[in-house]
């Protein structure tokens, strides 16, 4: 037995067949296209055919766009990924452009505070007063001081032991004269007056400045002004520091108590605390009938009048100093007044005379 013949395939070549699988690819006769015969050479070359290239084109060509088709992601679900992409990206750019601003912002206010231009300073701060303004108020205490001298004491004899020498002590080393010889000042009936106005404006005018404590000034600012170094001028940079620094809080509390009524413009206790002292040395030489009521608030309002005089010179950047000693053996009656510090915080010497002293008449005293 010769074997059977393999039957004549329905495609003639490879080539065709690829071709028809291609345009048919659920067809049947791809996989028939052959007949195998019981013959063993017809097994091998039916087995042959199967391995064949042809073969394995013809099934992976029918896999491929299955597999393809269940791995391709969706489009709308491409474009949603990279939207949301996006936001997220502009919104961390945004937050970061927004923190690193506002830092920046931060550092330089922070930096503008610590470093105000010196002219930017100069304009917030009020300009040094005319002398004519100190000189002002400084007539109406002096004025005030001998109108109430004139009004409300006697000029009789009083027994010596009526006054308090140690009461004068303060006063004595003031004007540069022993306590006893001013006692026998304020007994004297022809000097009286002159040593009442003198003790009068010892008591209200020494307050204005920061030698004697307690002062005329706010109880905020009393004790600081004894204790703040620079006042002397001895340091020009502490003296600079203190110039600014009364500057400052002066134009700061002005509206409180620079422009306020004088009735409010020292405390209470400040004011009966000058009036006390003043009343220790001056009880004995009050005129009996004289309303004490009224010569009260006279004394009220020659406080209250200094000590806004004692406001306005801590305001100014300079410093002044009253001079309160004697001339040529000659009692004071009202002190001069020299600025020592000037308003660029230099020490000024000789000082400047803004007011000068008011003796008593020579041989009077």
């Amino acid at each position: 037995m010769a074997g059977t013949r393999l039957k004549q395939p329905l495609l003639s070549s490879p080539i065709d067949r690829e071709q028809f699988r291609n345009l048919f690819p659920n067809s049947t006769i791809a996989a028939a296209n052959t007949t195998t015969s019981v013959h063993p050479a017809s097994t091998t070359a039916g087995t042959t055919d199967a391995n064949s290239p042809s073969s394995t084109s013809a099934t992976l060509a029918s896999k491929t766009p299955l597999s393809s088709s269940n791995k391709r992601v969706p489009g709308a679900a491409v474009v949603g990924v990279a939207f949301a992409c996006l936001i997220i990206g502009a919104a961390i750019a945004v937050a970061m452009l927004f923190f690193l601003s506002t830092r920046r912002k931060r550092r330089q206010a922070d930096s503008y505070k610590r470093h105000i231009p010196s002219s930017e300073k100069g304009a917030l701060l009020p300009q040094p007063v005319e002398d004519d303004a100190i000189k002002k108020v400084l007539s109406r205490v002096r004025d005030n001081i001998k109108n109430h001298a004139r009004s409300y004491y006697h000029l009789e004899m009083v027994p010596v032991t009526e006054l308090d020498e140690s009461q004068l002590s303060g006063l004595a080393a003031a004007v540069g004269i022993n306590a006893s010889t001013l006692t026998g000042i304020f007994l004297n009936p022809s000097t009286r007056e002159e040593a009442i106005r003198l003790f009068i404006a010892w008591i209200a005018i020494s307050r204005c400045s920061d030698e004697r404590h307690p002062t005329f000034l706010p109880d905020e600012l009393s004790s600081l002004a004894i204790a703040m170094p620079g006042k002397d001028g001895t340091n020009s940079n502490q003296a600079a520091l203190f110039s600014e620094w009364k500057t400052i809080t002066g134009a700061l509390l002005q509206q409180r108590y620079g422009k306020q009524s004088e009735e409010a413009a020292a405390t209470a206790r400040s004011v009966a605390e000058a009036i006390e002292e003043l009343n220790s040395v001056l009880a004995p030489f009050v005129v009996s009938k004289v309303n004490r009521d009224r010569r009260q608030k006279n004394l009220e309002m020659i406080m209250q009048r200094s000590a806004k005089l004692a406001f306005l010179l801590f305001s100014q950047p300079g410093t002044f100093r009253f001079d309160f000693t004697g001339q040529n053996g000659v009692m004071t009656i009202f002190p001069a007044l020299f600025q020592v510090i000037g308003d660029q915080a230099q020490t000024l010497s000789p000082p400047r005379p803004l007011w000068e002293k008011e003796i008593a008449v020579e041989g009077q005293v």
